[in-house]
């Protein structure tokens, strides 16, 4: 369960693996359909392990939301993604990417942050993450805290998905990413209204 508690919030556990039970536990007439998962080649264990999350995991829950009556669709993914790079990281979430694609949805929005700033609220102990943040952070304060490769707040995504699910956009599928994403997730104002 989450940590999060709010009247409007309903936190289930569900596996994820199992279409049919991730189906059951979403709503008929589901609006919008919201995935952050992901993991680490590391935390997975294998490419198959880390496949089975990042791919197989966020497509049988877009289609599970899909048949249930979601309009909309959005995925965090990451700066890079591309089905046809030759990194397995960002070919895997590429090709995410391209099969949420193909189930149609009539507004999909992808996001491409590049490193996710928790600033230290992730339990899990990622040391490259540890070392590599503090530098990016004062490096991207020299040249640019919007650039399509500097570091993004977790809270910055978060306001971001709230704004792109509930927009009136026309686009089919948008990729959001770089100074869009961090202008974005910075107007506070009007994400209050819609809590």
């Amino acid at each position: 369960m989450l940590p999060v508690q709010h009247e409007k919030l309903i936190s289930k556990v569900v596996d994820l693996r199992n279409e049919t039970a991730t189906a059951a536990e979403i709503p008929d007439g589901t609006a919008v359909a919201i995935c952050c998962l992901g993991t680490t080649l590391k935390q997975a264990g294998s490419k198959e392990a880390f496949r089975a999350v990042d791919y197989d995991t966020i497509v049988a829950f877009a289609a599970a939301a899909r048949e249930k009556g979601a309009q909309r669709f959005v995925l965090v993914s990451s700066i890079g993604a591309n089905p046809r790079a030759g990194n397995f990281y960002l070919r895997t979430k590429g090709e995410t990417e391209e099969a949420l694609a193909c189930l149609r949805y009539p507004q999909l929005t992808v996001l491409r942050p590049s490193f996710i700033d928790d600033e230290g609220r992730r339990g899990e102990h990622r040391p490259l993450e540890r070392l590599t943040l503090p530098v990016a952070r004062i490096v991207f304060a020299v040249i640019g805290k919007t650039s399509r490769y500097a570091p993004v707040s977790a809270d910055v995504i978060g306001t971001a998905i709230v704004r792109l699910a509930f927009d009136d956009t026309t686009e089919r599928v948008r990729v959001v990413e770089g100074e869009a994403l961090h202008a974005l997730g910075h107007s506070q104002n009007s994400v209050q209204t819609l809590i």
